[in-house]
């Protein structure tokens, strides 16, 4: 029981258990081997450095052992530990590569396949050793899950290390040896490799016109596909449709697509219309990680930002805003959750307008509040058009309203602003016990916190995988490059992370995790600017007595880029 609670103590509060790593030390012999499995993994979250080389000869002894619960216990410590000591990165690789090539069921290799992932994340000299390890694994996986995840690994990293050509064999092998599913990836892969080297696109187009006679129709229309994109030699359309691809969303695009079915149109389907799918929380670590199976399921859950955009969508106010761009992510508290009437907002945005969503609440069981309204005063070039009541509020019944305001035409770049906010209704006392109120009311209001709009409510976060060649897609015609001070930022962790928070875009590449002892540090960032409009960003930092910052912007419109000067200006 104690070794239980000493290792649930060590998963949160490492250094609170340091001082029994002696006493754990001599239970890893213990002839129980859960015991000794959960003293191993303990000193592993509580040793030092210089103890890694005696652990790990120390798990060697037993591994074949254990379970495999125990061994995936194992290899999770060991992930940690490699965040912990990034130097002993080769130590852990070669231990973790001996497991691989052990027995095991999928959760096991799944765990090992993830810490070495992992650690090539977080330590790029570890790279080339990792990856081939990898390709070696799969030369003889039974896990389609897991040869699709490294396949897809290796055509984002592999392409980018000074000697690419010596894993074009590793994939090619799958499409010859595999199940149509890891022929797919395997197809994708390959293209990657053509898209990013010139020099390997005469091999790399003999293969994929290889795979257009393969026997599996996703496998010949990704070859053809992606064969067709490459010969046209143009960086910008391998970026767009092979690099980082397309990221809408599918239920977004289903709907879009039959919208414009039942209404013919003589101009063509416009992607911009199509609401994009949300970057995930995980951020870097959707970089690398591909669907679980290669094919796409036949029904793709809704999003929260779908499910908004089908509720606005038959409100007739709204009925001429086009699609919703971004959905705020948690609902803002205007009211303390004590008080009489608790309000919260949820911002929609749109091309040109923002729809402000107020969730409402009565907790007065003797008032019912009738024809609710959120009346918002702009401090800047806003216009309030119009405000949709709740028609009824009652005891603890949830109501909602809306109301709707105009972006500033004159200074499109003047995007920030903060409203002030007072609910209106009419009053009609009620009995508590029957809920009948009384025929005569009487108009009143509540003063609520104010509301913020903000650059972040402007730009919806897109992942770039490979942010280089999406930087030259996008292209210089509207790039503009300024310099600023940072003063008040004393490290350069600090200035990445309120710089990330402050854009509200996506930090691509790894570039939110700054080195250790590092005195400058670049950060790419990328999203969507409301109307459709990719935005890049690349802030260069220098830590000298305040963080200095170099700022470019790209985008394929001016107002975009002037938006991101004016903000952090």
């Amino acid at each position: 029981m104690n070794r239980d609670v000493l290792y649930e103590v060590a998963m949160k509060h490492p250094s609170a258990v340091t001082a029994c790593n002696l006493d754990l030390e001599n239970l890893v012999t213990d002839s129980n081997r859960s015991i000794a499995t959960l003293a191993i993994t303990t000193l592993l979250k509580t040793g030092s450095e210089s103890s890694i080389d005696r652990l790990m000869k120390q798990i060697s002894s037993f591994m074949s052992e254990i379970s495999d619960e125990f061994k995936v216990v194992v290899v999770q410590a060991i992930s940690t530990l490699c965040q912990k000591f990034p130097r002993k990165h080769s130590v852990m690789m070669n231990f973790l590569f001996t497991m691989l090539r052990e027995e095991g069921g999928f959760e096991y290799k799944r765990a090992i396949v993830e810490c070495i992932i992992c650690i090539i994340e977080d330590n790029p000299e570890s790279k080339e050793t990792g990856l081939a390890h990898l390709c070696e694994f799969i030369e003889d996986c039974e896990f389609t899950v897991l040869a699709t995840r490294i396949l897809h690994l290796l055509g984002r990293e592999g392409a980018r290390t000074p000697n690419p050509s010596k894993y074009i064999r590793f994939i090619y092998n799958r499409v010859i040896l595999e199940n149509e599913e890891v022929r797919a990836a395997a197809v994708s892969a390959l293209a990657k490799f053509g898209a990013q080297n010139e020099e390997m696109y005469p091999s790399v187009s003999v293969l994929l016109k290889r795979c257009m006679m393969d026997d599996d129709n996703e496998v010949r229309d990704r070859a053809t596909f992606y064969l067709s994109v490459l010969e046209q030699k143009q960086k910008a359309l391998n970026s767009a449709y092979i690099l980082n691809g397309l990221q809408v969303s599918i239920p977004g695009l289903e709907r879009a697509l039959h919208h414009y079915t039942l209404e013919p149109s003589e101009k063509p389907f416009d992607l911009k219309s199509v609401p994009l799918s949300m970057a995930s929380s995980a951020e870097q670590k959707t970089e690398i990680s591909p669907a679980t199976a290669v094919k796409v399921p036949e029904k793709v859950a809704s999003s929260r930002q779908d499910i908004f955009q089908e509720q606005l969508a038959v409100i007739p106010e709204f009925k001429g805003l086009g699609s919703l761009f971004k959905s705020s992510s948690n609902p803002v508290p205007l009211t303390e959750l004590e008080t009489e009437y608790v309000i919260r907002c949820t911002k929609h945005t749109f091309e040109n307008h923002f729809v402000f969503q107020f969730d409402c609440t009565n907790t007065l069981n003797d008032q019912i509040l009738e024809n609710v309204t959120v009346q918002m005063e702009p401090t800047e070039g806003y216009e309030v058009l119009c405000c949709i009541p709740a028609a009824t509020l009652s005891y603890n019944q949830p109501g909602i309203c809306y109301t709707l305001v105009t972006l500033p035409e004159e200074d499109p770049a003047a995007v920030s602003c903060t409203f002030s906010c007072t609910l209106k209704f009419t009053v009609k006392d009620c009995d508590p016990n029957t809920g009948e109120a009384d025929e005569e009311g009487y108009e009143d209001e509540y003063v609520l916190e104010d509301v913020e709009i903000t650059v972040a409510d402007h730009i919806q976060k897109v992942l770039k995988p490979n942010f280089s060649a999406a930087w030259e897609e996008v292209g210089s015609e509207f790039e503009k490059e300024e310099t600023f001070a940072l003063s008040s930022m004393k490290t350069l962790h600090e200035a990445v992370n309120n710089i990330i928070n402050f854009l509200g875009m996506q930090p691509c590449e790894r570039s939110d995790k700054v080195p250790e002892n590092k005195n400058s540090h670049t950060l790419y960032l990328a999203g969507v600017f409301r109307g459709g409009h990719d935005l890049l960003v690349r802030a260069r930092l220098a830590l000298m007595d305040g963080v200095t910052m170099q700022v470019t912007a790209r985008s394929k419109d001016e107002v975009p880029v002037d938006v991101i000067m004016a903000s952090v200006g």
